[in-house]
């Protein structure tokens, strides 16, 4: 039984041309992986723009009322909601 070290010289003659490994990547599936990137990001700033509207200043009181603890937090609704929705994922 030869030993790995026998047979080490025996092809070193052999082509060393690229193989096309799996690094190798054809080209129209880089172009596609591009294009759904720029279209997300194209479909994230569309969003943005139409999206739904929300109340800046309402925004603020309720950050206002949180940083001074005046706003009401009712844990036992938290937690009913929270279960309500997992329990809506679930189904």
């Amino acid at each position: 039984m030869p030993s790995l070290g026998e047979g080490a010289g025996k092809t070193a003659g052999a082509s060393a041309a690229p193989q096309g490994g799996p690094s190798a990547a054809p080209v129209g599936a880089v172009d596609a992986v591009e294009l759904r990137q720029a279209m997300s990001v194209q479909l994230a700033e569309s969003l943005a723009e139409k999206g739904p509207h929300f109340d800046v200043e309402r925004v603020d009181r309720i950050k206002q009322a949180v940083a001074e603890g005046r706003y009401p937090i009712d844990p036992q609704r938290i937690a009913d909601s929270i279960f309500q929705d997992y329990a809506a994922l679930s189904r």
